[in-house]
């Protein structure tokens, strides 16, 4: 369980770390002169939205429901390993 943990903290730190490549790219497409949307380029706008959505959801999160004042509330829930692992890191 606690490589299961330990990679999902992997990909927390990867994915917040890298999130500005799909933010440069929306802006590439949205800001470019000609816009021609092949199905292709379409798809991965979606995603890099999707991606981008899902960052701000995890800011969120750790901004205002993740706080030390909610960390008793948290204490009792089964994925608190998990949650500790991911908002809390900084916390003994």
């Amino acid at each position: 369980m606690s490589h299961l943990i330990t990679a999902i903290v992997w990909i927390d730190k990867a994915f917040t770390t890298l999130i500005f490549l799909p933010i440069l790219y929306i802006l590439y497409r949205k800001f470019r002169t000609a816009k021609t949307w092949t199905p292709r380029a379409l798809q991965l706008y979606l995603v890099c939205k999707v991606l981008v959505i899902l960052f701000l959801v995890r800011i969120f999160c750790a901004g205002f429901i993740f706080t030390p004042v909610n960390y008793g509330r948290f204490t009792d829930s089964g994925l608190f390993p998990l949650i500790k692992a991911i908002f809390y890191s900084d916390l003994p």
